[in-house]
C-alpha cells in the first residue's frame, strides 16, 4: 500500500528551498509553504518529490520563477504563488505540466508575460493573474490549445490585448477584465466561441465596433459598465442570440440604437446621457434607466415591454423639471414588482401613476421633496412590501396613513425632518422593520405601534427624543417575543419624570433586551444606564404636575403678503411640554426644525417670516408631556393688500 503525504510549513522564517531540501519524500503530493519569508526557490528543489499535486507558496517574497523550477513534476494540478513579488512570468517555467489545472498569480508585482509562458497548459482549467500591474497580452502567451474556462485579469494595467491573443480559449467560459486600461476591444475577444461571460467594467473604452463581439453565441452575460463609450450604433449587438444580461451603466452614451437580441432580459443604462428612451426588447425582465437626462416620457411608455418585473426611473430629468409623473407612464406593466423613482424632485406621492400596477412589491421613493402623506396615496397598493422614503421632507407619521399597506414588511423614513409620529402610525400586520432614524423626531405617541404588533426591527436612533412613553414598545412585545433589533442611541434622553414609566418598563423581563439607554441629563445623571438609575431619581420639579394647556391670544390674524406673521402657543404645563406646529399644508414644526420662512421660538411661538397667499389657513399647535396632550388653532388670513 502506498502513502501520501501532506507537508506543510506556514508561518515561519523559512527564506529558500534548495534542491534536496525535499528529498525522501518522493510520496508527498501537497505543500504547503505560504505565509513565510520565502524568496528563492532553486530549479530541482521539486526533483525529489515526482508525485506532488498541490504546491502553495503564496504570500512570500519571491521575485522570480527561473524556468525549469516545476521540472519533473508531471502530475502537478495547482500552483498558488499569489502574494508575492513576482514581476515577470518567464517562457519555461511552465512547461511540461500537462496536468496542471490552476494557475494562481494574483496579488503579485507582474508586469510581463513572457510569450510562450502559458503555451502548453492544455489542461488548464483557472488562471488567476489579478491585481498585478500588467500591460499588455500579446499574442502567442497562450500559443496552443487552452482548456481553460476561468481567466480572471481584472485590476491590472492592461492597455493592449492583442488580435487573436485570447484565441487559443476555446472553452472559455469567463473572463475578466475589469479595472483596466482598454481603451478598444478590436480583435480582443477573437476565438473565444464559448464563453458565457465577459466583464469589461471600469476601462477606458471609447467605442465598439460592429465585430467586437462577433462570433459569441453563446454569451449570456456582458458587463461593460463604468467606460467612456459615446454611441452604440450598427448592429453591434446583432449576433448575440444568448445574450441575457447587458450593463452599460457609467458610460457617456448619448445615443444607443444598436437593436437588442429579442430575447434579453437584464439592460441597465443608468448613469448615462440619453436624452431618449432607445429601443428595447419586448422580452424584458430588468430595466435601469436612471440618472439619464431623458427629454420625455409618454403615456404607455413601456407598454410594449409587459414583461418588465424591474424598473429603474431614478433622477430622470422630465420627472425633474414636472415635480411629479404623469398617469399613464406605467400602463401595461401588468408584471411590475420593483419601482425605483428615487431623486426625482417628487413633491407628492406619484399615486395616480402607480394606480396602473397592481403587483407592485418594491417601491422606492427616496431622495424626493415630498412633505406630507395621506392615506389615499396608496389606496391601489395592497401589495407592496418595501417602502422607501429616506431622504425626503417628511415632518409627522400621521395616524393611519400606511394602512392601505396590508402586506407592508419594511418602511425606511430615515433622514427626514420627522417631529412627531402619531397613534397607529404604523398599520398592518405584517410589519416587521421601520427605519426612523436621523430625523428631527421629539415626541412619538404611546399608542404608535399598536397596529403593528410584528415589528421586530426598529431604528430610532439620531433623533431628538428625551423621553419614550412606558407602554410604547408593549405592543412589540405582548407575547414575549422580542425586537430581533432596534438602535435609539444619539437622543438626548433626559431622565427625570417623564422618563419614570419607560424606565419601569425597561427593568421588566420584556424589555431586556432592549439596548441601553444613557441619560444625557439632568447633570448629576449624565452618562448613567436609564434602567441602572434608582426610579426615585427620575423626579421632575414641580410644584404641581399637569398636563399642557395653550393659550393662542396674541397672534397673528391677517397679514398683508410680505409681512410676517406671529402666532402664539403659550403653553403652561409641568413638566416642560414639546411644542410641535402643524401649517395648512401638513407641515409639522418644532424649534429643532429648519424650514424655509418658519420657526418655531422657545416660547412655543411659531414666525412666519415673509408670508405669501399659501400661507392662509388654519394651524395647529400641539403640546405634549407625559401627562397628555393639548391641541389649539389659530387662523391666518394673507391679503394682498392695498
Amino acid at each position: 500500500m502506498e502513502l501520501y503525504y501532506t507537508y506543510s510549513n506556514s508561518g515561519t522564517q523559512l527564506r529558500v528551498v534548495r534542491k534536496g531540501d525535499l528529498s525522501g519524500l518522493p510520496m508527498l503530493k501537497t505543500l504547503y509553504l505560504f505565509d513565510n519569508k520565502l524568496q528563492t526557490i532553486e530549479v530541482g528543489a521539486f526533483d525529489d518529490v515526482p508525485a506532488i499535486v498541490d504546491i502553495e507558496i503564496g504570500s512570500n517574497q519571491i521575485s522570480d520563477l527561473p524556468p525549469g523550477v516545476f521540472r519533473g513534476c508531471g502530475q502537478l494540478q495547482t500552483v498558488a504563488t499569489d502574494g508575492n513579488l513576482l514581476t515577470t512570468i518567464r517562457q519555461g517555467v511552465f512547461n511540461d505540466l500537462a496536468s496542471l489545472q490552476v494557475v494562481r498569480l494574483g496579488n503579485n508585482h507582474i508586469e510581463t508575460i513572457e510569450v510562450g509562458a502559458f503555451s502548453n497548459l492544455s489542461n488548464s482549467i483557472i488562471f488567476n493573474l489579478e491585481n498585478n500591474h500588467i500591460r499588455e497580452i500579446k499574442k502567442g502567451v497562450f500559443g496552443a490549445p487552452q482548456g481553460a474556462t476561468q481567466i480572471q485579469l481584472q485590476n491590472n494595467n492592461i492597455s493592449v490585448i492583442e488580435p487573436s491573443a485570447l484565441s487559443a480559449f476555446s472553452k472559455l467560459y469567463m473572463l475578466l477584465l475589469d479595472n483596466n486600461a482598454l481603451s478598444t476591444l478590436t480583435g480582443a475577444l477573437q476565438g473565444l466561441d464559448n464563453a458565457e461571460i465577459i466583464s469589461i467594467k471600469s476601462n477606458q473604452i471609447v467605442a465598439l465596433a460592429e465585430n467586437t463581439f462577433q462570433g459569441l453565441h453563446k454569451l449570456s452575460g456582458l458587463d461593460l459598465s463604468n467606460n467612456q463609450i459615446g454611441a452604440i450604433t450598427g448592429q453591434v449587438f446583432a449576433n448575440l442570440s444568448s445574450l441575457n444580461f447587458l450593463d452599460l451603466h457609467n458610460n457617456k452614451l448619448v445615443r444607443m440604437d444598436s437593436p437588442l437580441p429579442g430575447g434579453i432580459g437584464q439592460v441597465l443604462l443608468s448613469s448615462n446621457m440619453l436624452s431618449e428612451v432607445p429601443p428595447l426588447s419586448g422580452a424584458l425582465d430588468t430595466l435601469d434607466l436612471s440618472h439619464n437626462p431623458l427629454q420625455s416620457l409618454v403615456q404607455g411608455q413601456f407598454s410594449h415591454i409587459p414583461s418588465i418585473t424591474t424598473l429603474g426611473l431614478s433622477g430622470i430629468k422630465y420627472f425633474i423639471e414636472k415635480g411629479t409623473i404623469d398617469a399613464g407612464v406605467f400602463a401595461g406593466l401588468g408584471r411590475l414588482g420593483t419601482l425605483n423613482l428615487a431623486d426625482n424632485n417628487l413633491t407628492r406621492v406619484p399615486s395616480e401613476a402607480l394606480g396602473k400596477i397592481n403587483q407592485l412589491d418594491t417601491l422606492n421613493l427616496s431622495g424626493n421633496e415630498i412633505t406630507t402623506l395621506h392615506p389615499s396615496d396608496f389606496v391601489n397598493q395592497t401589495t407592496i412590501r418595501t417602502l422607501n422614503l429616506n431622504g425626503n421632507n417628511l415632518t409627522s407619521v400621521p395616524e393611519a396613513v400606511l394602512d392601505k399597506l396590508t402586506r407592508l414588511y419594511e418602511v425606511d423614513l430615515s433622514g427626514n425632518p420627522i417631529v412627531y409620529v402619531g397613534p397607529r402610525a404604523f398599520g398592518g400586520g405584517e410589519l416587521f422593520s421601520v427605519h426612523l432614524d436621523h430625523t428631527k423626531l421629539r415626541v412619538i405617541d404611546g399608542a404608535a405601534f399598536n397596529e403593528s404588533v410584528e415589528v421586530k426591527w426598529l431604528q430610532l436612533n439620531n433623533n431628538y427624543l428625551q423621553f419614550l412613553p412606558g407602554g410604547v414598545f408593549k405592543p412589540l412585545t405582548f407575547y414575549g417575543d422580542l425586537l430581533e433589533f432596534e438602535d435609539m442611541t444619539n437622543n438626548p434622553w433626559k431622565c427625570d419624570c417623564q422618563m419614570y414609566e419607560y424606565a419601569q418598563y425597561a427593568r421588566s423581563s420584556a424589555a431586556f433586551h432592549l439596548s441601553t439607554l444613557n441619560c444625557t441629563n439632568p447633570g448629576n445623571l449624565t452618562g448613567q444606564v436609564v434602567r441602572k438609575v434608582p426610579l426615585e431619581a427620575f423626579k421632575c420639579d414641580c410644584p404641581h404636575y399637569s398636563v399642557p394647556t395653550i393659550d393662542t391670544r396674541g397672534s397673528s390674524a391677517a397679514v398683508h403678503v410680505g409681512q410676517g406673521a406671529v402666532l402664539k402657543c403659550k403653553v403652561t404645563a409641568c413638566p416642560e411640554a414639546a411644542v410641535i406646529w402643524t401649517t395648512p399644508t401638513g407641515v409639522s414644526l418644532t424649534s429643532d426644525s429648519q424650514h424655509p420662512g418658519l420657526s418655531v421660538l422657545s416660547d412655543g411661538s411659531l414666525v412666519v417670516v415673509s408670508a405669501s397667499s399659501e400661507d392662509s389657513g388654519t394651524y395647529s399647535c400641539m403640546a405634549v408631556n407625559y401627562l397628555g396632550t393639548a391641541t389649539a388653532t389659530v387662523n391666518l388670513r394673507v391679503t394682498s393688500g392695498g
